[in-house]
């Protein structure tokens, strides 16, 4: 016996396969454009003119060396700031976006550098770029540790 479907039937089919795929339904994730750095807690970040401000003591992620978060300052970069503690007082931000490809950013501390989510660009902790295919270095954005505060000058 032999069944036929119509376009629509088969384009809906298809569809749904590829979506699964891209969103790891049937085990691949690499279709994810999301970084897998946390968010920072609302109430722990703010906005005052061209500065970021991030209250360190509110964000448990960058307690300890290696971490990581992701903060959506309000009128801030449009994908928001990635912020990393990559040494005992040092602190770097980057815009969330990867220069090549607009995908969101993730840090690898084991290897001391950021990489773009879909892991085919590398960056250094100043942004430059170690791996391409990204041509043009990340933005990044001078920071301040001012007691158990950071401030981030986005402008």
């Amino acid at each position: 016996m032999t069944t036929t479907i119509n376009r629509r039937e088969f384009m809906k089919l298809t569809g749904a396969t590829v979506l699964c795929a891209c969103t790891g339904a049937v085990g691949f994730g690499g279709c994810t454009a999301i970084s897998s750095a946390p968010l920072a807690p609302e109430g722990s970040y703010h906005r005052e003119e061209d500065w970021g401000i991030l209250s360190l003591a509110e964000v448990e992620e960058l307690e300890a060396v290696g971490g990581v978060v992701r903060v959506p300052f309000a009128d801030g970069p449009a994908a928001g700031v990635l912020v990393v503690h990559s040494g005992e007082d040092a602190y770097h931000a980057f815009a969330n976006r990867c220069t090549h490809n607009g995908k969101e950013l993730d840090y690898r501390h084991e290897k001391g550098r950021v990489q773009c989510v879909s892991g085919k660009s590398h960056f250094d902790l100043q942004g430059d770029v170690i791996k391409g295919p990204a041509e043009g270095a990340l933005r990044s954005y001078p920071v301040q540790l001012e007691g158990d505060r950071l401030v981030i000058q986005l402008a």
